[in-house]
């Protein structure tokens, strides 16, 4: 029997604000516990929550961003559950009512572009953090420590509908939206973090059937990685369920990243166990036109576009698409180079491979100041004219990166431009061929892999100054007199 799966993917993102959603706390990146605390963050009697501003602009900027439709009236609610990183026993989230409804965000896979459906957008408060001490799981820790300095850290929640088909589009869907909240200036986007962590919904259902499986959520996924071999393993556990008869139970389950498996943690709530009501210590939100408007007008260019533009230069949609997702200083340094150069492909290849490569061997995460784009240009126009080989191209860089040189001067210095005449080439080959008449005839009788043997032979003869490819197109020439 065929199954298809079907993917929901709820995700979260710790907004850059400077204060907490409800109080004046500070937002906090230490390792010290509860430095930032008031009795708002506690839940304390008599403690009256506050919007952040900041946070509510910062999400309908989201909203607007994934093309959802702004709620202009809506309310804050309490999702109502006990745990012990929880203070109040409840969550002040959204319900009915979220900043932002039925959007979409571009993404490319297998180098095309497709469209994800978001159902919602909306805003809530973070909780705080609990530490199981001992073994590092709750159910065989000696003690659990809380760290309450990330309760009440705003957050925005974005929860696609269930349109993914596979783990690859949740990862390009996950890549996409982190890249968007990056160019926003909303969020940090660092996983490894927590400010964007994410669920995935899984169902699984019979290829002939229009209604979808019983969904399985799945938790503790805290990189691309895990969320793609958490998605695959949880789909194949399913299938093999219902191949065996077995019935699939409503769960949220979480993934053990060690051995590579998802385990049960508890049956799935739904919507009346949360309880929701409107928080009464909170006014209704309203997003009046003249408020959307501004928020619009602080709309910077989106991944989608900057993919577009660099396409306008002939990348393909793949390249355009891992570029738009590079820092802004290697985006621009690309436009700055291909405006020279008018090569595309040149241009993107020795961004993307050998600058950042040469980068890494020299261990430094930003260009020094005295490289410019002209210089990356100039190397490349060196190369496109037969003025250098390749391989001298990379060493020039590689010298461009620790000294404050010119392309030119590096050549000059080190004697690598390339000798383009061809008399003066014809004569080394012959040379070359006459002294190694034996290899000649070996070529002569099938063994063209030896051609390379000679062209090395002239190039190093010539004290590697000469073009290999006309060293190589004579040779060719010669050999077949």
């Amino acid at each position: 029997m065929q199954y298809n799966p079907t993917i929901g993917i709820e995700t979260h993102v710790e907004l850059k604000t400077n204060s907490k959603m409800f109080c004046r706390c500070k937002v906090v990146d230490t390792e010290e516990p509860n430095v930032s605390l008031c009795p708002t963050c506690l839940g304390l009697p008599g403690a009256l929550p506050v919007p952040n501003k900041k946070a509510i602009e910062f999400i309908t900027l989201l909203a607007l961003s994934t093309n959802c439709k702004i709620t202009k009236q809506g309310m804050f609610h309490r999702k109502n559950y006990f745990y012990p990183d929880l203070p109040k026993n409840y969550q002040i989230s959204q319900f009915d009512l979220p900043v932002g409804i039925n959007g979409s965000l571009k993404i490319v896979l297998n180098d095309q572009e497709a469209e994800v459906a978001i159902e919602r957008v909306h805003m809530e408060e973070d909780t705080g953090k609990s530490t199981h001490m001992g073994t590092g799981r709750i159910d065989s820790a000696t003690s659990t420590a809380l760290d309450f300095n990330r309760s009440g850290v705003p957050l925005v929640e974005i929860v696609t509908k269930p349109v993914l088909k596979t783990s690859l589009e949740a990862v390009a869907y996950i890549e996409e939206l982190r890249q968007l909240v990056l160019d926003l200036g909303i969020s940090e986007g660092k996983l490894e973090k927590g400010n964007l962590r994410f669920d995935a919904n899984i169902s699984v259902a019979n290829s002939e059937s229009d209604v979808l499986g019983t969904k399985v959520e799945i938790k503790n996924m805290n990189s691309l990685r895990s969320l793609e071999r958490a998605i695959d393993y949880e789909i194949e556990r399913q299938i093999k369920a219902l191949n065996n008869g077995e019935i699939i139970a409503q769960e949220t389950r979480h993934w053990d990243e060690g051995k590579e498996v998802t385990k049960p943690m508890r049956s799935k709530e739904g919507s009346a166990d949360y309880r929701y009501f409107s928080d009464p210590d909170i006014p209704n939100m309203v997003l009046d036109e003249e408020f959307v408007n501004i928020i619009k007008s602080k709309m910077p260019k989106l991944p989608y576009q900057k993919r577009l533009e660099l396409m306008q230069t002939g990348l393909s949609i793949g390249e355009a698409n891992i570029l738009s997702k590079s820092n802004d200083w290697i985006v621009k340094l690309f436009h700055d180079v291909y405006s020279t150069t008018k090569n595309s492909s040149s241009t993107y290849n020795w961004i993307t491979g050998e600058l950042q490569g040469q980068m890494r061997k020299v261990e430094i995460n930003e260009l020094p100041s005295w490289f410019k784009a002209d210089s990356l240009s100039e190397i490349i126009n060196l190369i496109e004219s037969n003025k250098i080989s390749f391989s001298s191209g990379k060493v020039i860089l590689a010298a461009l990166l620790v000294k404050n040189v010119t392309p030119y001067d590096v050549a000059k210095e080190q004697n690598l431009f390339q000798e383009n005449d061809s008399e003066k080439i014809l004569q080394i080959v012959k040379n070359v061929i006459t002294e190694n008449s034996e290899v000649v005839v070996r070529i002569k009788n099938g063994e063209d892999k030896l051609i390379g043997f000679l062209v090395g032979l002239i190039i190093k003869s010539s004290g590697g100054s000469i073009n290999p490819s006309i060293a190589k197109d004579l040779l060719s020439k010669e050999l077949e007199e």
